[in-house]
């Protein structure tokens, strides 16, 4: 009996260390066709599902134009002048991730260069926020059984704060904290600039239907801790976060929190994990990340070396034909981990393919087509995400179809 007690501790004890750390959930923007919206049914290809939304079908634009953190492409948001509410301002989509009591979220944010923060009155929803339960918000109290909400905001001059809605708000809307440097003045976002935002929140434990004042939200920007809010409450239940809650939009009750003119906002590499680990931003070292210009090769077969028409100047690699391929000995990757390869091609042809290698094509990382950019002199950002071990490699970058150039290529940690 004693054994068999021992067997059903011990399982227990590896069903709750496996449950400890959702997969991470992660969106770049890579996938979706640059120049169109990323509606709800865009979102679920990428493994992104919520029930409903506002504005994804109108406001929303997959920018491979313009900005972008990593990669090629970014998703944009718009809000319309004079506009408010999420039915009119912005996109909103409560997406779902697998229930638990902790978790990190992480995204790389872009406000337009003049960007306007209301019109009289200045407050408006930013980005992702992490949510629970029946996600009380809109001036409606949280009792403990409505859930939570916990999103960033931006005040008067763009002023960075943390919105929550908990079971002790102060007032009939949710309370805000606001986002300080180390040397205590507040931080405010910056127009034209990409910014990390970085979100953790922890559910209070519930004794007896009783809510115990450990729930907690610590917030960093760009790497460093801004916020660290204590002893709240925010479940009677068991209730616990299960939304990745993209909610931004202007306002405010009235008109005076709209904007004075046409503003957008770039949203990059989403992440979403209950382990901390997974957020690489957090990471001693921040990201990993490593620029390779193509010239630079230290052995290749079929190709040759030209001067670039590509922004920046220098050499790009040309005259690739099918089984051409260049390499790059002692490559150092640090972590294992997931990565986003980058490559800057240019082509008037269709149907080039790359294939990612190491250890002289011993093991395939993955393949990328390589688009129709309209001329060799036209270049365009391509990438795709692989999985690699940590240790140090020979990287290959074989033809699998030629007829295209090639400026440079780069490697960056994900999680």
């Amino acid at each position: 009996m004693k054994k068999l007690v021992s067997l059903i501790v011990l399982l227990l004890l590896l069903t709750d260390a496996g449950a400890a750390f959702a997969a991470p959930k992660i969106n770049t923007f890579e996938r979706p066709a640059r120049g169109s919206a990323y509606t709800l049914s865009q979102w679920a290809l990428d493994g992104w599902n919520a029930p409903w939304d506002n504005g994804m079908s109108t406001r929303t634009w997959i920018d491979g134009y313009n900005f972008n953190h990593s990669g090629g492409q970014s998703l944009r948001v718009f809000y319309p002048q004079g506009q408010i509410d999420p039915p009119n301002s912005g996109a909103q989509a409560p997406f779902e991730v697998t229930p638990g009591r902790e978790y990190y979220l992480s995204y790389w944010v872009r406000f337009s260069s003049d960007y306007s923060w209301g019109t009289t009155e200045f407050a408006g929803k930013l980005g992702l926020g992490l949510a629970g339960g029946g996600a009380c918000s809109g001036g409606i109290p949280c009792t403990g059984y409505n859930g939570f909400t916990s999103r960033m905001i931006w005040r008067s001059g763009g002023q960075a704060a943390i919105y929550y809605y908990h079971m002790d708000d102060a007032g009939q809307y949710g309370d805000y904290a606001v986002l300080k440097n180390p040397n205590g003045s507040d931080i405010y976002y910056p127009k034209g600039t990409w910014v990390n935002i970085v979100q953790r929140l922890k559910v209070n434990t519930v004794t007896n239907g009783n809510a115990n004042p450990d729930g907690e939200i610590q917030i960093w920007y760009n790497g460093v801790s801004a916020a660290n809010i204590t002893g709240l409450r925010f479940v009677r239940n068991t209730d616990l976060v299960d939304k990745a809650y993209f909610s931004s939009f202007f306002g405010g009750a009235t008109s005076s929190f709209a904007p004075a003119n046409d503003s957008y906002v770039w949203y990059d590499d989403l992440k979403v994990s209950t382990n901390r680990a997974d957020i690489c931003e957090l990471s001693t070292g921040d990201c990993f990340t490593r620029t390779f210009q193509a010239e630079d090769y230290t052995s290749m077969s079929g190709v040759m070396k030209e001067t670039t028409p590509d922004t920046g100047g220098g050499q790009n690699v040309g005259g690739i034909d099918s089984q051409d391929w260049i390499a790059f000995s002692n490559v150092q990757i640090p972590r294992t981990g997931t990565y986003l390869v980058e490559y800057r091609v240019a082509t008037p042809n269709n149907n080039g393919k790359i294939s990612l290698d190491i250890n002289s094509g011993a093991t395939v990382l993955g393949e990328i087509n390589v688009p129709n950019t309209g001329s060799f002199s036209s270049y365009r950002t391509v990438s795709h995400v692989v999985q690699i071990t940590a240790g140090t490699y020979q990287f290959g970058l074989y033809a699998v179809t030629g007829g295209f150039d090639i400026n440079w290529w780069k490697i960056t940690q994900l999680y």
